[in-house]
């Protein structure tokens, strides 16, 4: 019978735990199945038989292996629909305006770097998409002369505006004039248009597309929109770029999404009364937009990261407002609002200014689901007028001055399933709490003042995520009767003795007691559990510990190293998809360090093969003549295909980090290898910080370890940085990606400064490490995340007046 498997983590102690394409096609070959392979030749014209062309009008050669057109396909006239996606095409013949019956068109995932002139004669087809090819090009008047067009697909691609504007200029006459003032139907129905992640800068005015419903132009980098004249658009899409002007016409918009830009005002004319979703976060507002009241039907509001000190309070009063989302702004105050049933389900204003709610305000929002308050300055919640909530099932108050007072106050909330109240001012849980919390799912009062947790707490049978790390429990009630429960952190406690028997119930996968000084367990209990049950110890000390210790820390025990590692996990638990590479002491003298997330069913398979291999790939990339000048990049390629069998089909991001000197004489060099969005931050004393990843652009093919079946549509190349390391180098954060969408990089680095504080040191880069975790949650990150923290101990890398050198590729 298979045992459920439990993770322990354990110490009692501190925690020191285009020749890309070339490159990657090499390293690529054994990554696929040859069955696969075999499966994959080109396509001829010979196997497309007569019967392909005459007998049904729709054509899919997708996935078929095809270099280039078989000229045979152009002599079906009655082919409507034409799918050719996921091959290897690099251009499309001229003459294939002679598929003149076809009505759609697919040829996504190509490598395509232009669109044949011949096009533009295809009168009949109404849907073109090109997603993510390499086309710079497009035939001249494409818009213009399609007339039938409705749909045209372009993102990822590498289109300027230039092209684009050729694309659009109007017909010609015979007497050789373009046509003007013949109106929309002049330039066709085109109504929806994608151009998101290509290369579109500067200012972009539309007006003769007045048929347009949606468009998306996001990732790209325009200063300015002009869209006023399109009185027919519904949805425009324009995240990250570089606005700062956006003009619109609300006469027909539903939906406006235009966040990361530099907008401080929207100009939208007539008001949008039909809008219903509206996102502005990370730009550089000060004041909501003045025509929100007359959008009455506005669902969801998105003005996070901006520089807003006050909310309007027509706003809360919108009739079917949902979400408010308001987080990371310079809120010192609400709006007073009394005798009003807001519709409000979801209220996020975390990491504001705030002292105080208004009396009367949670009264108004009997539909509350989720309220985040984290990262303010609160004493008190509720006021002593009601605040029932009944309907509320997540609070997230992390990082205020909230006491005893206020957690009798929370007890008023029945139906919570998840509650956050890390780094405030609680001593003690009362019992009113355990009675009321009988849905609760998620607890988590870690950096408080707590003493000890009640006896009852074993009675929230629905508990599976009790995090109480940082405060000063000295011992745990018996929670092994408590089956639900999944994650138990009572690390950095004041813990002495402990018996897993009583401690992990059945269910439990990851316990974590470390940096509990006076901790020791019985070697017997510990022996009599562990034959009972698969353990996975993990060692926060570096020591590579095979057991849980037996005795108090004693302080010599410790490894000796210029640097020490704190990490942390959190989020769903069920395949966690994340699996860290923690190597402090690497060949003794160095370091080696790693995030591996995979995604899909194999994803957990996918990141712990990864991190199993990292380390002996290294060592063999940097002995071989051929890779040794760039051991690091050809230590992932290798990595991507010791994937084999698992990588065709899923994916997986990757970060490592690698610290090591040529001679006791030189200095310590940091490098970094990463494919995908995670990131790792360099920070220096005087709170200045160097990324040293960065995620693919969208204008560039995928970068990502696996998915072997996509080459070369997405490669495994990585971005490397180098950096010399010395004394003004206090600390390195890396995280995965879902941690960067809840956590700005400021203040990442802010909170691993607070915790280390002068004194830096093992158990100092733990607390840092799970306190970033805390601070992620506590914004509202449910999804599985994971954080290492190295501190830098500054005598012995370098001295400081040497120079800081940085290699990309």
């Amino acid at each position: 019978m298979e045992m459920d498997s439990l993770e322990v983590h354990v110490v009692d102690t501190f925690d020191e735990e285009e020749e890309e394409d070339e490159d990657a096609s090499r390293y690529n070959d054994d990554a696929c199945d040859p069955q696969q392979q075999q499966q994959e030749q080109d396509l001829s014209a010979e196997d497309i038989s007569p019967q392909d062309l005459t007998a049904e009008s729709r054509l899919c050669l997708a996935r078929s292996g095809l270099r280039s057109l078989p000229a045979q396909l152009l002599c079906g006239p009655r082919l409507t629909v034409l799918d050719i996606r996921d091959n290897l095409l690099t251009e499309l013949p001229n003459d294939i305006w002679r598929l003149k019956g076809l009505q759609e068109m697919r040829l996504d995932r190509n490598a395509l770097r232009e669109l044949p002139d011949g096009l533009v004669q295809l009168h009949d087809l109404h849907t073109l998409s090109a997603a993510q090819n390499r086309i710079t090009t497009l035939p001249a008047g494409l818009l213009g002369h399609m007339e039938a067009l409705r749909s045209l697909t372009l993102n990822s691609n590498l289109l300027e505006a230039a092209a684009v504007s050729a694309a659009a200029q109007k017909p010609v006459r015979e007497n050789g004039h373009a046509n003007e003032g013949d109106g929309v139907e002049s330039l066709g129905p085109l109504s929806h248009v994608d151009l998101r992640g290509n290369s579109l800068c500067g200012s972009i005015v539309l007006a003769d597309y007045g048929a347009l419903t949606s468009l998306d132009v996001s990732f790209n980098k325009v200063q300015s929109l002009d869209l006023a004249a399109l009185e027919q658009l519904r949805r425009l899409h324009c995240a990250s770029n570089e606005l700062r002007h956006l003009a619109l016409s609300g006469r027909s918009l539903e939906v406006l999404v235009a966040p990361n830009n530099k907008l401080q005002m929207v100009q939208v004319e007539p008001p949008p009364s039909r809008l219903q979703e509206l996102d502005l976060s990370r730009n550089e507002l000060t004041m909501m937009p003045s025509w929100l009241v007359e959008c009455r039907g506005l669902s969801s509001i998105d003005v996070s990261h901006n520089q807003l000190t006050s909310l309007p309070e027509v706003v809360f009063l919108l009739p079917h407002l949902h979400t408010m989302q308001a987080g990371h702004n310079s809120l010192r105050s609400l709006p007073t609002i009394q005798n009003a049933n807001l519709s409000l389900q979801i209220l996020r204003l975390q990491s504001n200014a705030l002292t105080a709610l208004p009396p009367h305000l949670l009264n108004c929002c009997n539909r509350l689901v989720e309220l985040n308050l984290s990262s303010n300055r609160l004493m008190v919640i509720f006021d002593d007028t009601g605040g029932q909530l009944k309907a509320l099932r997540r609070l997230m108050a992390s990082y205020n001055q909230l006491g005893d007072a206020a957690l009798r106050q929370i007890a008023r909330l029945p139906n919570l399933k998840a509650l956050h109240l890390a780094y405030n001012r609680i001593t003690q849980i009362p019992a009113i709490c355990i009675d009321s919390w009988s849905e609760i799912q998620e607890l988590v009062l870690s950096g408080n003042h707590l003493i000890s947790l009640p006896e009852s707490i074993t009675s929230l049978r629905k508990l599976q995520v009790l995090r109480m790390h940082s405060n000063q429990i000295r011992s745990c009630p018996t929670v092994n009767q408590m089956l639900s429960l999944k994650v138990l952190d009572l690390s950095h406690n004041k813990l002495e003795q402990i018996d897993l028997a009583r401690l992990a119930p059945p269910g439990l996968q990851c316990l974590d007691i470390s940096c509990n000084h006076r901790l020791h367990v019985d070697p017997s209990h510990f022996n009599q559990y562990r034959s009972k049950r698969a353990m996975s110890l993990v060692d926060t000390s570096g020591q590579n510990r095979s057991c849980l210790p037996m005795s108090p820390y004693h302080e010599a025990a410790a490894l000796e190293l210029p640097w020490t590692l704190g990490f942390a996990d959190g989020g769903a638990w069920s395949r966690f998809p994340i699996c860290q590479l923690r190597l402090p002491a690497f060949c003794n003298t160095e370091a080696l360090l790693g995030i591996f997330e995979g995604s899909g069913a194999s994803g957990p398979e996918v990141a712990k093969l990864l991190a199993q291999s990292v380390p002996r790939l290294l060592l063999e990339e940097r002995t071989l003549p051929d890779t040794a000048h760039e051991y690091m990049k050809y230590t992932i390629l290798s990595a991507h295909r010791e994937l084999r069998q698992k990588g065709q089909l899923s994916g997986a991001n990757a970060v490592m980090c690698h610290i090591s000197r040529p001679s006791p004489a030189k200095p310590y060099i940091l490098r970094v290898a990463s494919v995908g969005p995670q990131g790792v931050l360099l920070a220096r004393i005087g709170g200045s910080c160097a990324r040293l990843t960065k995620s693919a652009p969208h204008s560039e093919p995928n970068r990502v370890l696996g998915q072997s079946a996509e080459f070369p549509l997405v490669i495994p190349d990585p971005f490397v940085t180098e950096v010399i390391l010395g004394e003004t180098d206090q600390f390195i954060i890396g995280a995965s990606e879902r941690f960067w969408e809840y956590v700005p990089e400021e203040e990442a680095v802010r909170e691993v400064a607070a915790s280390l504080g002068t004194s830096r040191g093992s158990k100092e880069a733990n607390t840092a490490a799970k306190r970033l975790v805390d601070l992620a949650q506590g914004y509202g990150c449910t999804n599985s995340i994971s954080v290492m923290v190295l501190s830098l101990l500054g005598e012995g890398l370098r001295p400081s007046s040497q120079s800081v050198r940085a290699k990309l590729s």
